[in-house]
C-alpha cells in the first residue's frame, strides 16, 4: 500500500516538473484557426454589463460612474450600446426636464449610447463600431476600435482603444455578459 502511494507521488511529481520544465507543449492543442465571420457570430446576442474599469495614468484605478448598461449585436453586423449611471438624479418632471436636471441625467457621464455597423479584425483582435447613430450628433460618422477578449462563451472584455480615451485614462475595459434565455 505504501509503495503504490508512493509511486503515485513520484509519478505526480515528474508530471508536475514535465509540465513547468516547458514539456507540457507536446500535449498542447493548438486552437483552430478562427475567421472573421466565426468570431462575429460568437458576439451575437444580448450583453449586460458586469464592468468597467479604467486605469488612470498615475496607476490607480476606478470604475467609470455608467455602470449599467447593455450591448446587443445582431447577425447581420450591427451592434447598439446604452450605458447609464444609476445613480444620476432623478428630474422633477418626467416630461419637462430643467436644463440642469437635463445636463445631470443625460451629460457629465449619465447616460450615454450608439449604434453602429460592425466590421471583425478576428486575426487582429479587434471589432470596429462604425458609429450611425449616437447621443452626441459630432460622433456620427465616426469608428470605435474595441479590442476584445473571450473570456468563455458567455463573457467578453471589450477594452477600448487608447486613441479614444482621455490622456488622464491609460487603459478602459468593459467586461460584458451574454444574457441567457
Amino acid at each position: 500500500m505504501k509503495r503504490q502511494a508512493l509511486r503515485l507521488v513520484i509519478r505526480s511529481v515528474c508530471i508536475i516538473a514535465f509540465c513547468v520544465l516547458g514539456g507540457s507543449k507536446s500535449f498542447e492543442t493548438p486552437a483552430p484557426p478562427q475567421n472573421d465571420d466565426s468570431v462575429a457570430k460568437q458576439f451575437v446576442g444580448m450583453w449586460r454589463l458586469v464592468s468597467w474599469t479604467q486605469r488612470m495614468v498615475d496607476g490607480t484605478t476606478k470604475p467609470n460612474s455608467q455602470s449599467v448598461g447593455y450591448i446587443i449585436y445582431t447577425d447581420n453586423s450591427h451592434m447598439c450600446f446604452v450605458a447609464m449611471n444609476p445613480n444620476r438624479p432623478k428630474w422633477k418632471s418626467d416630461l419637462t426636464p430643467s436644463t440642469e436636471e437635463m445636463v445631470s441625467g443625460l451629460g457629465n457621464g449619465g447616460f450615454y449610447a450608439y449604434c453602429a455597423t460592425v466590421e471583425v479584425h478576428a486575426k487582429e483582435g479587434f471589432i470596429l463600431h462604425h458609429v450611425e447613430i449616437d447621443k452626441s450628433p459630432n460622433l456620427v460618422g465616426g469608428t470605435r476600435k474595441r479590442w476584445f477578449t473571450f473570456q468563455g462563451p458567455n463573457r467578453v472584455a471589450l477594452r477600448i482603444d487608447r486613441s479614444e480615451t482621455n490622456p488622464s485614462i491609460v487603459e478602459s475595459t468593459l467586461i460584458w455578459e451574454r444574457i441567457q434565455k
